[in-house]
């Protein structure tokens, strides 16, 4: 399940349609120059010597607030030193350019959107990857181990056999993983896909409405859609109406038969295997219930899915699944780094060509990150104390590799800008 409340991460929280604007005649210096300003101005944004409310629209902050700007350009300064000189990389117009800025030790890839209007603030800024001069897949896996909380990270080789690890820390810690569990949903459908019980075209009604994220629980229940849809939209969305609809159209428990075969262990707590609405349900509801739930074993938690299931989502107490993690080692969704890797494997294997494309539509970091492969395949996943990312790719030379990482803490909130950029360099490595 991501986020409870809303997805926020910051990658994408930071991303901004860029869309298309009236242009402004100027002559090309003066383009250049208000694109250079802005670029100087961001060199002292990183470095914290300015406020974010001098530099931003309000409508921008309203978005963004100036505290997550703050922490996010400190996770980005502690990682690559200061900031030294922004230079402009690819195509601009008044409006808009591709930068790239340069720390002390690395730099890192920004989009950039300005407002129309005098002074022409920042309408929009996209970090789209960082690099670090010195790095490697090892220094990532150490810096995993520096986490606070627990935390799984493995970089793999992909090939005819299982997967080589190239480099990990703790690869078989099993941690709650959020909305990649979808992975799991999306290799049963392909299954059966692959035999021909289902195809991906065939049309099926709207079952099983959830919470966001996600916008399917604003549809009319019972609305046709196509797997395909469906699938597209669990995975590059992470919707969870259509997650919970192809869990109960595909099977409880043949998701939970198909698991050994994507290399996951038989960890009791994901049995039984719980759809979105149950999660939230036992998070965010009666709490009686989720007594008796966490009280129960495996036959006894079967039993009380029928009530779990006619939870209604408007009495759900959102906030009491926001605020702070909530049994995040007990009800969840469970795989470690190299599970989740054995899976993505699988589904390149067995998946077929549409559940590779289906995997490619969100690339997670954003497009430029997936401009140095020739395939780019991801899912994540988070609620509050939960992330977890998981690449899959394919370089120009047709070699295939897996990264995947995940991070817990049942105490206290993760600094997701931390994680994603960790994550961001190991991709930004196999793509050298």
């Amino acid at each position: 399940m991501s986020r409870w409340v809303r997805r926020r991460r910051w990658l994408a929280a930071l991303a901004l349609v860029f869309c298309s604007l009236m242009v402004i005649p100027a002559s090309v210096q003066a383009q250049v120059a208000r694109i250079e300003s802005a670029g100087r101005q961001l060199v002292l944004l990183f470095n914290q010597k300015v406020e974010p409310d001098q530099l931003f629209t309000p409508e921008f902050l309203a978005r963004v607030p100036a505290a997550q700007l703050k922490d996010i350009t400190r996770t980005v300064r502690d990682q690559l030193g200061a900031a030294i000189a922004a230079e402009i990389v690819g195509p601009h117009d008044p409006l808009g350019a591709a930068l790239t800025l340069r720390f002390e030790r690395g730099s890192a890839q920004l989009r950039i959107a300005l407002d129309p209007t005098t002074p022409h603030l920042l309408r929009g800024l996209l970090v789209s990857g960082t690099q670090r001069m010195d790095d490697s897949l090892a220094a990532i896996a150490a810096e995993f181990g520096a986490l606070p909380g627990q935390a799984s990270f493995a970089a793999a080789r992909l090939g005819t056999a299982s997967p080589e690890i190239l480099v990990s820390h703790q690869p078989a810690l099993r941690l709650a993983i959020g909305s990649a569990f979808k992975l799991f949903i999306l290799a049963e459908l392909s299954r059966q896909i692959s035999t021909g019980e289902r195809g991906w075209s065939d049309v099926v009604p709207l079952s099983h409405k959830s919470l966001p994220s996600g916008f399917l629980q604003d549809w009319p229940r019972a609305s046709p859609m196509t797997l395909h849809s469906l699938a597209a939209l669990m995975i590059s969305q992470s919707d969870n109406s259509a997650s919970d609809t192809l869990l109960h159209l595909a099977g409880r428990e043949r998701v939970e038969a198909l698991l050994p075969r994507l290399g996951l262990g038989n960890d009791p707590r994901n049995r039984p295997f719980l759809s979105t609405l149950e999660a939230f349900a036992l998070k965010g509801g009666d709490t009686a219930l989720t007594t008796r739930w966490l009280a129960a074993d495996e036959d006894g938690k079967r039993r009380l899915l029928a009530e779990l299931g006619r939870a209604d989502p408007a009495r759900i107490d959102i906030a009491r699944l926001a605020s702070k993690p909530n049994h995040i080692d007990q009800v969840e969704w469970f795989a470690s780094a190299q599970e989740l890797i054995g899976t993505m494997d699988w589904l390149r294997r067995e998946g077929g060509e549409q559940a590779l494309d289906i995997l490619a539509i969100n690339p997670g970091l954003g497009r430029p990150a997936a401009a140095p492969f020739a395939y780019l395949g991801y899912k994540g996943g988070s609620e509050t104390g939960v992330l977890a990312m998981t690449f899959l790719v394919r370089d120009r030379k047709g070699g295939w590799h897996a990264v995947a990482g995940a991070w817990n803490d049942p105490a206290a909130p993760l600094a997701a800008a931390r994680f994603e950029l960790l994550m961001s360099r190991a991709i930004a490595l196999l793509g050298r």
